[in-house]
């Protein structure tokens, strides 16, 4: 709404206000500027690998699930840890705008995963990571840990995979026991579409889009999620790959009981993944923190907000 004339008698300020309100306008832009994200990225081998950071503080690296997942999800989880913590974004390889010239058995393994991000922790000039890990991105930071031990500060892994493949002989049948007829005539769907010459990346990323709600405890909550992922965040190659290099007898129980960090790790007991895969990593990683939350799938942090914030809350009071 415009201003009158009196109104502009009324903007008359001395020169002592506006020196404060231009610094108190210089203190807000700041604080702005330094939670803004900013890019980083590491030389790999013909191309960048590339991570974001948001904040300040004690760098926390957050890894996605999947394998094959953009990182840009993982934002809903760093929205749980509390204030004084740097948020990496990882966009592992083969995701995000972390893709090598060729995808292929040579470019997407296991151990190329594990040097990328010790390559991170140089870049970060970090003695030891503080990892966030979802799902798949669990594999990936039991992966680093086992190889690194002495270099991880501390793990919180959600909903992780294991650390053999043993979980993938239970998951499938637990996501097809859960998936309603509609969910079933979408997958097929996509394997037909496919079959007659749409995109595998595109035909992946929507059979993924129709199970997802099997993930979820909250059937709604499942489709609410699965509906908001944008085209094209998750890499059906990268994901096949990993889990062919993961399915050559990898077992990455030796390094981690080697482990002494502190380890939190938080399961739904409505996850397919299974109570099991959570106990048998417990079991392994001596002095972990094993928490487990009902009514809850593969993501508590949308399933059971409340208890996730103050499970992950008091893990970090503790280890701090």
């Amino acid at each position: 709404m415009g201003a009158t004339p009196k109104d502009h008698t009324g903007w008359a300020m001395n020169e002592s206000f506006l020196g404060w309100a231009c610094l108190i306008v210089a203190l807000m832009y700041s604080t702005t500027a330094a939670s803004r994200a900013e890019d980083g990225k590491v030389g790999r081998c013909g191309f960048d690998l590339y991570y974001r950071k948001e904040g300040n503080g004690a760098p926390v690296v957050l890894l996605s699930g999947g394998p094959g997942f953009d990182v840009d999800y993982m934002k809903e989880v760093a929205d749980f840890l509390p204030a004084g913590y740097q948020r990496i974004y990882l966009e592992q390889r083969g995701t995000g705008r972390s893709i090598p010239p060729v995808v292929s058995a040579e470019t997407i393994t296991v151990k190329l995963w594990v040097e990328d991000l010790e390559a991170v922790r140089v870049a970060l000039k970090q003695e030891r990571l503080f990892l966030v890990a979802h799902s798949g991105g669990g594999i990936y930071a039991q992966a680093y840990a086992a190889a690194h031990p002495d270099r991880v500060e501390r793990m919180i892994l959600i909903g992780p995979g294991g650390p053999t493949l043993e979980f993938a002989q239970w998951l499938g049948d637990n996501l097809a026991a859960r998936q309603r007829p509609e969910d079933q005539r979408l997958v097929a769907y996509w394997d037909a579409a496919e079959r007659h010459g749409v995109d595998h990346e595109k035909a992946s990323f929507e059979r993924v889009r129709a199970v997802t709600p099997a993930y979820f405890y909250d059937r709604a909550k499942g489709l609410a999620w699965a509906a908001a992922r944008p085209d094209g965040s998750f890499h059906a190659r990268t994901n096949e790959l990993i889990f062919a290099d993961l399915a050559k007898e990898y077992d990455a129980r030796p390094g981690l009981r080697k482990l002494k960090c502190p380890v939190l790790i938080v399961q739904g007991h409505q996850d397919p993944v299974g109570d099991l895969t959570a106990q048998e990593i417990h079991n392994t990683i001596a002095g972990s923190q094993l928490t487990f939350l009902d009514k809850c799938g593969h993501y508590p942090w949308v399933e059971r907000p409340d208890d996730f914030r103050r499970t992950v809350t008091e893990f970090l009071k503790n280890t701090s």
